[in-house]
């Protein structure tokens, strides 16, 4: 079995599996939303650790994200807020990214079109991992090359 080319977005029922977080980086200057994204592991029939570090591989580089050692590279307008609802554009022509509960601070600010870093880690990182667990996962992430980020903005309503 060939596995798909990394610039074909992968498709809605991989994407179902994904874990996303928010929050926000808050400094005296400034505030910056965040959102982690992140796999819980192989959970589906025919699903191995490396089908998912391919996933996530592929959303990486339809979301245009850089490595996480060096700037993000701005992504554009990929975030849609409808309501108390937050889509993430991730390159599919069908299908968007539901982020699950966003805080109201978070939604408030992105709305108001601050930047969102977006931080994706392409290895596994169970559901259940603690603060220390994830990062320490975050950091052998980044020290593989197995981190990706990049920055977006919410889309304009006019």
């Amino acid at each position: 079995m060939t596995s798909p080319s990394l610039d074909v977005p992968p498709g809605p029922g991989f994407v179902a599996t994904v874990a996303a977080a928010t929050g926000i980086h808050r400094t005296d200057a400034f505030k910056v939303a965040q959102l982690f994204i992140t796999h819980p592991g192989p959970r589906r029939p025919n699903e191995t650790t490396e089908t998912v570090r391919d996933g996530m591989r592929r959303l990486a580089t339809a979301l245009h994200l850089g490595p996480g050692d060096e700037e993000p590279p701005v992504i554009g307008a990929q975030l849609v807020i409808r309501r108390e609802v937050v889509a993430l554009d991730y390159g599919h022509d069908q299908y968007m990214m539901t982020i699950p509960s966003p805080s109201e601070d978070w939604i408030a600010l992105v709305g108001y079109g601050a930047p969102c870093r977006i931080c994706l880690v392409i290895a596994p990182l169970a559901l259940a991992a603690g603060k220390e667990e994830s990062d320490a996962h975050v950091r052998a992430s980044l020290a593989r090359g197995e981190l990706m980020w990049g920055t977006t903005f919410a889309r304009r309503r006019f």
